[in-house]
This record gives C-alpha cells, structure tokens and sequence, in this order.
C-alpha cells in the first residue's frame, strides 16, 4: 500500500534515504522541512509517501517524495503488484509530473510500463546523466569571495537570467518560497559579489541533519561573467560546508559535458540519473 509517511515513519525513512545519495539527501531534506513546518504552509507544494508490502509487519519498500511536479523515489517496489500500485498511484498525479531517480530504477520502471512515445521537452532528456560524488578535499583558493547570500530574491534572478525557461515554469515569489521550504530542510545558499556588490554566480547545497551527504545544486553564473573561475570557488565552498559538518559533497549533472568540469574539482561519477514522462507530456508543457 501507499500512505502519506508520518514522524513515526522516521526511522525507516532514514534507513531507505542513507541508500541513496542524491535522491536519499532530497528527501531526508524534504522530510525534515515538512517536520518543522508547524502551520503546514507548504502543504500544496510537498508531500511523502511510503510504500510498504502487505505483510502483518507493513515493511517499508520505498519512499516517494513530491516537490512541486517532480517526483523522487528511494528504494523500490518487490512484486509486480506493488509495482502496479506505484504506476497507479502516479498514473493519477497531475499529468505535467515526471519521476526522477537513480536510471537503473527508471529502466526498470519503463520496462515495465512503457508509455506511448511522446516528444521530450529536448532530445538530451533522453540520456541519463552523470551522478557524482566529491572523492578528496578541493584545494583551497588563495582568495575566496563566496558569501551566504543576503537575498534569496537575487538568486532567483541570476537563474532566470541564465536560464529564461524558469520565467515560463515559475514565479519569483514561488522561487523564493521553494527556496525558503529548502533553508528549513537544512540548506545554504552562497552568492558571489562581482564589483558593485550585485551576486554574479549563486550555489546551494542541502545538509540534512539526518543525511551523510550535502547535495550541490543550483551552481549558476550571469553569462556576462562566465570564464572567470567563480564556479570553482563556489564549488569548493559548498564542498568545505559538507565537509566542515562530516558530510560528503554529491552532485547531479545537469548535462553530460559537465562530468569533466566535475572530475577537475574532485569528483566522480557514481551512477547515472534518468526521468520517466508521463504520456502526453510534452503536449501539456509545450
């Protein structure tokens, strides 16, 4: 069965998340702001649910977690009936959802229910990206001017500089909220000044308390200021976060070509991320 995860779940939400770096951190990040959130303001944006087996016991199998449209999942179903329960449950989502997760669960997933084929919202959302963990210590920069960013509102504007699709999908109050929603789930947020004070390279990183991983996301640079190393230094500023609280630093590319910047600064690949798309999707995001 599938059931909205409670406090008292928490032991073997932790247990099912410490498997997974990257959608294990997402989640124990997500659990832990839902946790903290007295008067349920974020009720519409986020929601946990377990999936156990139909044992006396009620084992958890996975975990499944939704922030915003976006699904992520740790651990898996064990018989092709919870497996059906999981592509029901979906099934009835809101049709602009897709599900996010390590690709070997994807593939498993598609496999299983393959849908009609629909057209991507771009052709490299067909291969799987690189998943990568930070191996040593990055080297420390003889100067470094990352700082925890004084508005999140910046943030949201160097993204939607850098990346105009996100003015498409979601607002700056949203932005900030979800933002807001992360800080109670343990993450910082830094910012780079350039010389009349205005951030020009943003980074984040999620350091839940339960987790033994910091999550790298959200590394961007106005492309006006590109080339001029601030990626690294942020970079190895959330890694020395992760660090300094005994975490290990992890990261999704976005894209494949990144894998090379990432294995410079220490990292290694891991393992691959892939999203299943509902039938239709691109229809409804288009």
């Amino acid at each position: 069965m599938i059931r909205l995860a409670t406090i008292d779940d928490q032991s073997a939400l932790v247990r099912l998340c410490k498997k997974d770096a990257w959608d294990g951190t997402t989640i124990l990040s997500a659990f832990q702001s839902k946790c903290a959130d007295v008067y349920n303001a974020d009720w519409q944006y986020c929601d946990i649910w377990m999936g156990t087996s139909d044992a006396q016991n009620k084992n958890a199998q996975y975990v499944l977690c939704r922030l915003g449209q976006t699904f992520h999942i740790v651990g898996k179903p064990h018989s092709k009936q919870r497996w059906e329960e999981l592509y029901s449950f979906l099934s009835m989502q809101a049709p602009k959802s897709k599900l996010i997760a390590d690709s070997q669960m994807i593939a498993q997933y598609q496999e299983r229910f393959p849908s009609p084929a629909c057209k991507l919202p771009h052709p490299n959302q067909s291969i799987p990206f690189p998943r990568m963990i930070s191996t040593r210590l990055p080297e420390a920069m003889e100067e470094n001017s990352v700082q925890e960013s004084t508005s999140l509102f910046s943030i949201y504007d160097i993204l939607a500089s850098a990346k105009p699709e996100i003015l498409k999908r979601v607002s700056r109050d949203e932005y900030t909220a979800r933002m807001l929603f992360s800080k109670r789930g343990g993450a910082k947020f830094f910012e780079i000044p350039g010389e009349d004070g205005a951030p020009v390279c943003v980074g984040a990183i999620l350091l839940p308390d339960e987790g033994d991983y910091g999550l790298i996301f959200n590394i961007c640079t106005l492309p006006e200021h590109r080339g001029k190393g601030y990626a690294r230094k942020m970079v190895t500023r959330l890694c020395m976060e992760a660090y300094l609280q005994g975490k290990t630093p992890v990261l999704d590319c976005a894209e494949t070509q990144l894998e090379q910047y990432y294995r410079h600064l220490g990292f290694q690949k891991v393992s691959y991320w892939d999203t299943a798309y509902p039938a239709g999707y691109a229809d409804i995001v288009s």
